[in-house]
């Protein structure tokens, strides 16, 4: 089985997803869904790439990588490729070389099960988080009242990102109509009212890649489910909040309070990750109020709006970063950072 990548290397990428219609060829890319964007940090290091698949143990031969100093798991999104991470699993058993994101570690990731990892942790505001699977509309009604979750909650399918969601329901008549249309898994999330006192909903996002943590940006918008087209939306018009976001670059782990860094640092004892990223706000009492926590979170693009250069003060901290994870010594040049 051949090795795609530069020659004389020991790093391998790994990555892979069960589905089809999560795999995109872009030019001359081959682009896979549910995997991390963190690669780009690496530039031009030298690797070589092995493509898991669904039937991967069919074929007759294995790849030989007891040569790798590091192999770097790209395939971050559990609920979407458990099929592959299982067969990453068995390949990696008992191999001696240092795994990052080991695929144990992923299929722990999804949504419900960080919310039951996460929960407990002081200052931390853990909304409950049920698994619905695919049962009657009943039997998930029956589910949601034995789990304690209260409206309203936000219902979406398992394994979706990017601020796609089936709605925000206040009432179980609203959600009993959503459900009745709905297929395969979902997850039901409690709705915390993280709005600040200004009026706007404010999300945080953080790298932690190894033991480093990295701040990556505040988007503010007007409504609940803020994305990144808030910040030309919302943000841009309002030069008091590019401010506000600017000063939180004052380090690279973020000029936040005290409490807020005493969540964090929990946070990475608790998650098995290597790499992952953590989206929040903080409520009005100083409460951090958890998003997700997961390694599929994207950490490119960047805009290029000169207004919003200062974004990219987190980018050479977080190379630094991940060439510590890896172990890699030498100074690398980054390439293509801009394109998603």
């Amino acid at each position: 089985m051949s090795l795609l990548g530069s020659a004389n290397s020991t790093l391998l990428f790994i990555v892979g997803s069960d589905r089809s219609d999560y795999v995109a060829r872009v030019g001359s890319k081959v682009k896979l869904g549910g995997s991390t964007d963190l690669f780009k940090l690496l530039g031009d290091v030298p690797y070589h790439r092995l493509h898991i698949t669904p039937n991967f143990f069919r074929q007759s031969r294995r790849p030989e990588l007891d040569h790798y100093h590091c192999l770097f798991n790209m395939i971050t999104e559990a609920e979407q490729n458990s099929k592959v991470l299982e067969n990453m699993r068995k390949l990696l058993r008992n191999l001696p070389g240092k795994v990052i994101n080991r695929p144990e570690a992923v299929l722990r990731s999804t949504r419900d099960q960080v919310a039951r990892q996460l929960s407990g942790i002081a200052g931390l505001l853990v909304p409950k988080a049920i698994r619905l699977r695919g049962a009657k509309t009943a039997v998930s009604l029956q589910a949601i009242e034995r789990a304690g979750v209260s409206f309203p909650l936000i219902l979406r399918e398992a394994g979706t990102h990017t601020g796609r969601i089936v709605g925000r329901f206040d009432s179980i008549d609203s959600l009993r109509e959503a459900l009745e249309l709905a297929t395969g898994e979902l997850i039901a999330t409690e709705f915390v009212d993280f709005r600040s006192a200004d009026g706007l909903y404010r999300k945080y996002r953080f790298f932690f890649i190894g033991q480093r943590l990295i701040f990556r940006h505040m988007l503010a918008s007007d409504d609940w489910n803020v994305h990144a087209k808030d910040r030309a939306r919302v943000m841009a018009p309002r030069p008091e909040l590019l401010e506000e976001e600017e000063r939180l670059f004052g380090r690279p782990e973020g000029e936040f309070p005290a409490a807020v860094h005493a969540v964090l640092r929990e946070v990475r004892e608790r998650m098995p990750l290597d790499y992952f990223g953590m989206d929040f706000g903080i409520a009005r009492d100083g409460q951090v109020v958890l998003f997700e926590a997961n390694a599929t979170m994207n950490f490119f693009p960047f805009l290029e709006d000169p207004r919003f250069a200062y974004v990219k003060q987190c980018l050479e901290p977080a190379q630094q970063a991940l060439r510590e994870l890896i172990g890699i010594g030498v100074p690398v040049r980054t390439a293509e950072l801009g394109e998603a």
